[in-house]
This record gives structure tokens, C-alpha cells and sequence, in this order.
């Protein structure tokens, strides 16, 4: 899947291109480029990692970190430095601060859990059930390993979707600037 990143980097850039928080995040000259490259940094240290989900057409994808792995090593953002530096100009220190907050909400959260970094379908594949289908099948394996699952919304509009998922908001917590994020969990089946 190494070989799909570019794609996969694509998919994620186009579902959160009219997100409010990666507006903020993101100067609008060439947003969707620049999405391309954050997109595609985090994507290069997630895919060896065995937890990038997609369909056969790559119009979904879904970003899972296991449990105490989530938080990307020092090593992993040197890497993305320069990658972060060109997607967000003078930006820079937006995303850098609004990644340590979500850091912080984070560390706050029960440590046996999965995390549900990223998931977005194209525009053409919305409506069809493939960010459900994605979202499903990875449940039903945290399920029957009886972990709960943990994730930030940056889109009031998607709190809907993981409602019927089964997961539970949890906090709307303040931030230093821009726009709001929430935060949700989910119980494994068996202990709903």
C-alpha cells in the first residue's frame, strides 16, 4: 500500500477540504495541494504501520493508530518537517499548537484504546455507505478484542455519523483559537 500513498493522500485532501478546522489550519491558495502534502506525511509513518484501511478504488480511507500508538515519535515529525512547513506557511504555528492541545486532550483519555486518526471519502463516493462500511469492519475487530475507540471531530456536521457508530461525544473542549473540535468514545459492544 506504500505505493498508494499519493492516492490515499488525495482522498483524505479532498475530504477535509472544506473542514473548518483544516481551513483554519491551511492558507486557501492551493488548499487541497497543500492538504496533499500533510496528508501525505502523516500517511508515509502510518501505511508501514499496518493500520490504513481503504477500498479497492481508494476513494475511502480511514487512519488507525493501536493502542499507545498514537502519538507520533520525535523522529516521525522531523521527517515531516519540511513537508508541514510547505503545507502551512505561516501557519505553521496554528497547526503545531492545535496538534499539542489534541495531544493533551489525548493524554486525558483511558490508554487501552484505539484511535481513529482520519477518515474521509472523495465527493464522488459520499453517500454510498464507504466511510460506514470502513468505520464497520474496524469496529467489529476492536469489538471483539474488547477495546473502545477514541477520536477528535474538527466538523460539528459528522458528529451524526459516528453517533450511529456507537460512539458517545464526549467534550467540546476549549481551545486556545480557531474553530471548535470534539471530542467522542466508544465503548466495545459487548460492554454498551
Amino acid at each position: 500500500m506504500a505505493e498508494d500513498v499519493g492516492a490515499l493522500a488525495g482522498t483524505l485532501a479532498e475530504a477535509f477540504g472544506d473542514d473548518p478546522v483544516w481551513r483554519w489550519l491551511t492558507p486557501p491558495r492551493g488548499r487541497h495541494g497543500r492538504l496533499e502534502l500533510i496528508f501525505g506525511a502523516l500517511l508515509r509513518y502510518a501505511v508501514p504501520r499496518g493500520h490504513v484501511y481503504t477500498t479497492p478504488d481508494r476513494q475511502a480511507v480511514a487512519m488507525w493508530a493501536p493502542p499507545h500508538g498514537w502519538r507520533l515519535p520525535t523522529s516521525a515529525v522531523a521527517r515531516a518537517a519540511l513537508p508541514l512547513l510547505r503545507a502551512t506557511g505561516t501557519r505553521l504555528p496554528r497547526l503545531l499548537g492545535r496538534m499539542g492541545e489534541i495531544d493533551r486532550l489525548h493524554e486525558r483519555q483511558p490508554p487501552e484504546h484505539w484511535y481513529l486518526e482520519f477518515i474521509g471519502t472523495t465527493a464522488a463516493a459520499r453517500g454510498r455507505g464507504l466511510g460506514s462500511l470502513l468505520l464497520s469492519d474496524a469496529l467489529v475487530r476492536y469489538d471483539a478484542a474488547g477495546l473502545p475507540v477514541y477520536l477528535e471531530s474538527s466538523n460539528e456536521r459528522n458528529l451524526s455519523f459516528y453517533r450511529r457508530h456507537g460512539f458517545t461525544v464526549t467534550g467540546r473542549p476549549s481551545m486556545r483559537s480557531g474553530p471548535p473540535q470534539w471530542t467522542l468514545w466508544r465503548d466495545p459492544a459487548a460492554t454498551r
